[in-house]
């Protein structure tokens, strides 16, 4: 027996790359939140109603409240499962260990991995029309932001966000918190100074701002009555108006922005105090919470200064000049966007003043650029763990980086960035990066449901709350309705008769998109599957077991 049992360690103890990670916990909770914070970040949030304007008979504000309420549901799952399983990889080790090694790794490679190279051209794009091209026309490089909308442009703006993004991956946890918390306090704080703007500036002066600014940086006279003539019909009147259906086929929409306070449950491996379940929560709904109560307030700013129709109008200009539905020509700004950003600095006549302020305002945005790579590195990492990937992808530096993994996410994402800056259909599937990731959180949210059942020893060792109602765990219930949630809004995704999100079945470049990423996914877990039977090892044998820290 005693030879029996020796023979038997070596076995467990190859089961994994090595004996521990190697990763490093970094990060407090106050990290984790701050992390939340900008995941669902408030600029995501505005360029995120852009997609509004193909709705407008819902309601922004009640759909931003619904939608809320049930990524609380998601906090919820997600909290639980990293008290659970704290590890590295997330939704990958989660579903892994609940469900199958397949399953967790074609869900989590598309989700974590595969789609966040599209993801780099819309923080690009973001940026580059929020802050960039605004500064540009201020300081009277006009042609250098007229250049930014051109496919070389484009193209540039993503490399250099490839570039600043793996460089705060590539600095380490510790490093790139320090760079979040300074980057939210002056951000946070233009903000403030942008609120106090609105608040105590009316709406008749607004206007004359604006249109001085228009006449000075596009040659548009009386540039606010233009835009509204020409780009507010069928727009909602307020944020208020709207009818019960269209309000929740905006849900999908607010998804874009909302999803995402769990963006750092790959993470959790490298933050302390992960185990407790009420922590995590804090955390992630304080992110969540946060951001909501900022942009609402936002939204109440710009309908008494602005105007409702206004604001509407400067957004559906955008993208109407974008998806070629408004000729450019007869807009104020042609094919820019109005930034609110810049509109609320204009209200200060003095170029050095609206610089500042739009500079301090962009670090909300640009203390989010490593959470592109960050998370999806530790799901890259943690399938190369089990053994699914090679070694050599779960090798980290001293400092804790997954380089290798690092490098997984920015060489393809250059080639995902030139496709959507020199091939316009690429744009159409926008929507496809949060579809995805949707998916895998639908997932999760279903492993979540039958933990108690198919992870047994998991749940019963667990510090979670064990209450029941009529025999059933309280929160198999929360993540039940929060996957009818999910499933609610891939039904609307998918199969729209009005193809109102663009990546649908109407969609055939979107959904051989999708095909594709899937297809890749699978192709490399059975390419895994058979190189470790050769090898001796069973996936699913690496599957049963929690990695070790």
């Amino acid at each position: 027996m005693a030879t029996s049992a020796d023979s038997a360690k070596p076995a467990e103890q190859t089961l994994f790359v090595r004996k521990a990670s190697g990763l490093v916990k970094g990060w407090s909770t106050t990290d984790g939140f701050r992390y939340s914070f900008f995941s669902t970040n408030i600029f995501l949030g505005i360029w995120g109603f852009l997609y509004a304007v193909f709705i407008p008979g819902g309601s922004v504000f009640w759909s931003i409240i619904i939608t809320t309420a049930f990524v609380l549901l998601e906090v919820v799952v997600y909290s639980g499962l990293i008290s659970a399983m704290p590890r590295a990889g997330g939704d990958y080790i989660w579903q892994s260990r609940v469900f199958h090694s397949s399953v967790g790794f074609v869900f989590g490679a598309t989700g974590w991995w595969f789609i966040l190279w599209l993801w780099i051209p819309i923080y690009a794009a973001l940026c580059v029309n929020s802050f960039i091209k605004p500064v540009f026309r201020i300081v009277g490089w006009g042609g250098a932001a007229d250049w930014l909308a051109t496919s070389n442009g484009i193209f540039v703006a993503s490399l250099a966000t490839i570039a600043l993004a793996t460089y705060l991956v590539a600095v380490g946890m510790k490093a790139y918190a320090n760079f979040q918390k300074w980057a939210l306090w002056i951000g946070l704080a233009g903000c403030a100074v942008a609120g106090i703007l609105l608040l105590v500036t009316t709406k008749a002066h607004f206007i004359t701002s604006f249109n001085r600014e228009m006449l000075d940086l596009y040659g548009t006279k009386d540039a606010y009555q233009a835009t509204v003539k020409n780009a507010g019909e069928g727009m909602p009147s307020s944020m208020f108006a709207g009818n019960l259906k269209d309000t929740f086929k905006l849900i999908p929409v607010m998804a874009f922005w909302l999803l995402w306070p769990v963006w750092g449950a790959t993470l959790y491996g490298e933050v302390r105090g992960a185990k407790d379940f009420r922590k995590n929560i804090y955390q992630m709904a304080g992110g969540l919470v946060s951001a909501v109560a900022i942009v609402i307030a936002f939204l109440f700013l710009v309908t008494k200064t602005m105007g409702w129709a206004f604001f509407e109008a400067g957004a559906n200009g955008y993208m109407g000049a974008l998806y070629a539905y408004i000729d450019p020509t007869k807009l104020p700004a042609g094919s820019d966007y109005l930034s609110p950003t810049a509109m609320i600095s204009w209200i200060v006549n003095n170029s050095a003043f609206q610089v500042i302020l739009i500079a301090a305002i962009s670090l909300i945005v640009f203390g989010w650029w490593g959470t592109v790579f960050l998370s999806s590195t530790r799901m890259i990492f943690a399938s190369a763990f089990d053994r699914i990937l090679p070694e050599g992808v779960a090798r980290v530096t001293s400092g804790g980086v997954p380089v290798v993994a690092l490098l997984l996410m920015a060489i393809p994402s250059v080639i995902v960035s030139a496709f959507y800056a020199y091939q316009p259909s690429f744009v159409q599937l926008t929507y496809d990066a949060t579809l995805v990731i949707a998916a895998m959180f639908f997932v999760t949210g279903l492993a979540f449901m039958v933990m108690p059942w198919r992870a047994k020893s998991i749940w019963d060792n667990s510090a979670l709350p064990k209450m029941k109602i009529i025999g059933i765990p309280l929160l198999t219930i929360v993540a039940a309705i929060y996957s009818l949630f999910m499933a609610f809004n891939l039904w609307l995704w998918f199969y729209d008769k009005a193809n109102v999100y663009g990546v649908g079945y109407k969609n055939k470049n979107s959904m051989i998109f999708m095909g594709i990423l899937y297809a890749a996914a699978i192709v490399v877990w059975i390419v895994a599957w058979a190189v470790r039977k050769r090898q001796g090892m069973a996936l699913e044998a690496v599957a049963k077991e929690i990695p070790v820290e």
